[in-house]
């Protein structure tokens, strides 16, 4: 009898915690000033990541890194491009390890 009173208490405290927490959370709908602004941060690095990744990169890289960001693999780049895996690997690796530069700075 008392295993079953502990397991209804449980119960309880695990439903009490989830109403708590959930009333806790923001609305989708509600945005608050940190929200606005951590977005707005968001937005400029986003458009700050796009400028560098046209302007900034080698012909090669940016074309490796635009098939990777649409979806492509590795092996499907290397045919598109007609060159081999290790090429698509080496430039992608250039381009991330010289757009982490630019965005660090």
């Amino acid at each position: 009898m008392s295993s079953k009173k502990e397991h209804e208490f449980a119960e309880i405290a695990v439903d009490r915690l989830l109403m708590e927490s959930f009333a806790n959370e923001a609305s989708a709908y509600f945005a608050t000033s940190a929200d606005e602004s951590s977005n707005e941060l968001l937005d400029r690095y986003r458009t700050k990541l796009k400028w560098h990744l046209n302007h900034s990169l080698s012909m090669r890289q940016k074309q490796v890194i635009k098939l990777y960001l649409s979806g492509k693999k590795q092996r499907e780049i290397s045919v598109i491009l007609g060159i081999k895996q290790q090429v698509v690997s080496v430039y992608k690796q250039r381009a991330i390890k010289k757009l982490k530069k630019i965005m660090i700075e």
